[in-house]
């Protein structure tokens, strides 16, 4: 497959020596995760110990995965492990003594000053930030789930480039939140470049059968280099790649994680396909492989499994270099260091990669002469079961080789290497072991689990999966550590003549509607009063629409102080007649600049906003407004929505319209369709070309396991119910709101 070219660079090409990742990054430094671009957690910078905690960040609420995991389950004996967990912590970037962050909790991205944890700027997306950001040469780059990739100057956070690689902007709810259907998840990985500079990759999209794409751009100003656009057409659209997770690069290849399956390989210059291997678990890739994790040495792809990591040709995707046991994996000179929940060891990593193909093979042919066994008479059995011991033994006599030292240890959450420390993240905790000898030489207790580790300018930065990043700086003193910029959670807004009617009115619309619980829409925001009193008063996930640039960033601010901002009320800027929100995506439609002057806003169509109402009780409530309530039923009226069956009228102070069920929609009532068992719907709406609405929960931590029968979910009345491993589930089958459950912990 090849890449299109869409421009050439203009002018002269600066002669930039290609060198390799990040080298020339200042030694304290971490400009990305991991490092660089080769996601090696190393850094030859020394860490003096011990350490005391000095600041904390910690966000207003906890952080949400864009998957949901397995939530640590056994099933068929084996311990189900996440491999999605590119977003699982604040992972940060550390250049010239400022601290770089994104967040998915509110949809910004931050810079402290790295030794008070004070903020220099912060930068409102659109979405949730879920992978770290990238410094190079002054600038920083990050992606976000409003399908944006951004370029920000590094000393104060304005804009340089912004690229959108969808086709258009168009939103989807994604785990109860708003996000592109085609969201940046990939990260930016800048690679040196002599032709460019420096060249900027990133991916975009999720679902392959609804395209997915990849980018090359020139990093100092964004122009386009190459564009894969045509990956999700290849094999009759049966092409798997999802890209998602940290990139990694080097002079040659481009290597594109794609969800829980092995990554793909691409020419890092030309954007040419190499390849997206599917190595057979039972043989050639010694277990189940694939996962959001990698990082690239050896000329080897060293990829994550759920127990064990896959090397693979970087160029060719072959296997055959070596099988590293464990969970975790960080390589500092010749040296390999992995963890598996019970021990951590030091791999002498030349020697126990050609061990571990000698290991291998002894596990394949042991493997076959099990299966063979078992239909043997003697004395062919005999003769079996010797050579089948011969091989065990063998086995076992060669498990050390390659290893220098092993120590027991519970943390596999994360390893990272700074000079002659191994720096080691586990649940509650963090530790520090002697590269030498193995021997723990410090510890720190923290809250949650310790997936993100970054050492620069001599201190320790701590990433959890609760969102907190923690500072250690080297010392013993005593001191609790300062909660730095913590959110207020108190009113952001002055106390004056119209503090009192937008409470009023907030209220009168939960007490005429009913409504409390999920999606609540504004149309013409404001400052975002209306958006706070309802959020005080209800459990309404709100999203809300300006189309004034100033009024959205005020919003954004005031809501972002009061720690309400991104995952409980979102501010979007554009044209409220052309919003790119999904159909049916709210349960409740208001508008604040009705309650502030006692009109709509302008030029807002009736019949752009019908499409919005979720069908089977979707409310649009206008006012309180009097004199307002008889036209806004003339204006409910305009929607159209009428003629499908919805109600509107009058009650109170408010004009109403309560939408229908969805002419032409049917049921599917039972496991096979109704109760005659027919597998047909009297459903005649559904017609082609469609496209995903909603996704998220539950997710495969609830779910039956396919191999134990797990059935389809039921659909009736706007509800789906879904079958879990203990419990029934029931989500709103318009927007997924989850609505209940009841579980029955005998099942």
């Amino acid at each position: 497959m090849k890449a299109t070219h869409l421009s050439r660079t203009l002018g002269t090409s600066l002669a930039v020596l290609t060198v390799s990742l990040f080298s020339s990054a200042r030694a304290g430094d971490w400009p990305t995760y991991l490092r660089d671009n080769a996601r090696l957690g190393a850094t030859e910078e020394t860490i003096q110990t011990p350490l005391t905690p000095s600041w904390t960040l910690s966000p207003p609420e906890l952080p949400e995965k864009a998957w949901p995991g397995p939530e640590d389950r056994v099933i068929e004996g084996k311990d189900i492990r996440d491999r999605n967990t590119f977003d699982d912590a604040f992972h940060v970037a550390v250049v010239d003594g400022k601290l770089y962050f994104g967040s998915s909790v509110d949809h910004q991205v931050r810079c402290v000053d790295l030794k008070t944890g004070r903020a220099i700027w912060t930068f409102f997306t659109e979405g949730p930030v879920r992978l770290a950001p990238t410094i190079h040469e002054g600038k920083l780059y990050i992606g976000s789930d409003d399908g944006n990739a951004y370029c920000l100057n590094a000393a104060d956070g304005t804009l340089v480039w912004k690229i959108h690689p969808g086709p258009k902007d168009e939103r989807i709810l994604g785990r109860q939140q708003l996000v592109s259907r085609w969201p940046v998840r990939t990260g930016i990985s800048i690679q040196p470049d002599k032709e460019h500079g420096a060249v900027a990759y990133f991916g975009a999209g999720i679902f392959p059968h609804e395209n997915i794409f990849l980018l090359a751009v020139r990093a100092s100003d964004g122009q386009p280099i190459w564009k894969l656009d045509n990956l999700s057409q290849d094999s009759a659209a049966r092409n798997d790649l999802s890209p998602q997770g940290y990139l990694l690069t080097n002079d040659d290849v481009l290597v594109v994680p794609s969800g829980r399956s092995l990554p793909a390989v691409f020419d890092r210059k030309t954007g040419e396909f190499l390849h997206k291997d599917k190595h057979a678990w039972r043989s050639t890739a010694g277990g189940v492989v694939g996962g959001t994790q990698a990082l690239l040495s050896d000329g080897q792809i060293y990829s994550w499994g759920a127990h064990h990591i896959l090397a693979m040709d970087q160029k060719s995707g072959d296997v055959g270099y070596g099988w590293f046991a464990g969970h975790q994996l960080a390589i500092g000179g010749d040296a390999a260091y992995a963890s598996n929940g019970t021990e951590i060891t030091k791999l002498d990593r030349q020697v126990y990669a050609e061990n571990s193909r000698v290991r291998h093979q002894l596990d394949l042919d042991l493997a076959a002469l099990n299966t063979k066994v078992r239909s043997l008479k003697e004395p062919e059995l005999s003769k079996m079961r010797a050579e089948i011991k011969e091989k065990q033994a063998k086995l076992k006599s060669i498990a050390d080789v390659g290893i220098v030292w092993r120590t027991p240890s519970p943390h596999e959450s994360q390893l990272i290497v700074a000079g002659d420390r191994l720096i080691v993240g586990g649940i509650d905790e963090v530790a520090i072991l002697d590269t030498a000898t193995g021997n723990e030489v410090w510890k720190a207790a923290v809250d949650g689990e310790a997936r993100g580790l970054a050492v620069a300018d001599g201190q320790l930065i701590v990433s959890t999966t609760k969102g907190d990043i923690i500072c250690f700086q080297p010392g013993d003193a005593k001191t609790t550590p300062s909660l730095t910029d913590a959110p207020t959670k108190e009113n952001p807004f002055p106390q004056d003549e119209l503090t009192q009617k937008y409470a009023d009115a907030a209220q009168a619309i939960l007490d005429t509607t009913g409504i409390t619980r999920g999606f609540c829409l504004v149309l013409g925001n404001e400052d975002g009063r209306l958006a706070w009193e309802l959020s005080q008063r209800s459990d309404l996930e709100i999203f809300a629409a300006e189309s004034d640039a100033a009024k959205v960033a005020t919003a954004r601010q005031r809501l972002s102080a009061a720690g309400l901002y991104g995952n409980r009320i979102a501010i979007h800027e554009g044209d409220l007649n052309a919003l790119p929100y999904p159909n049916y995506v709210a349960n409740l439609i208001v508008s604040d600049t009705l309650i502030r002057t006692g009109k709509l806003p302008d030029g807002l169509i009736a019949k752009t906003i019908a499409r919005l109402v979720k069908p089977v009780g979707g409310l649009v409530c206008l006012g309180p407004d009097k004199t307002f309530s008889t036209d806004g039923q003339a204006w409910l009226a305009g929607t159209g929505l009428d003629a499908e069956g919805a109600t509107i009228s009058q009650q109170g102070d408010f004009a109403l319209l309560k939408r229908a069920t969805l002419p032409g929609a049917g049921s599917w009532s039972h496991q096979y369709g109704e109760a005659g068992n027919t597998a047909a719907s009297s459903d005649y709406r559904l017609k082609g070309n469609l496209g995903v609405l909603w996704y998220g929960d539950p997710g495969e931590g609830k779910m039956v396991n396919r191999h134990d029968g797990a059935v389809g979910p039921l659909a009736i009345n706007g509800r789906l119910f879904a079958q879990g491993e203990d419990r029934i589930m029931a989500y709103d089958a318009y927007n997924g709101m989850f609505l209940w459950e009841r579980e029955n912990p005998e099942s």
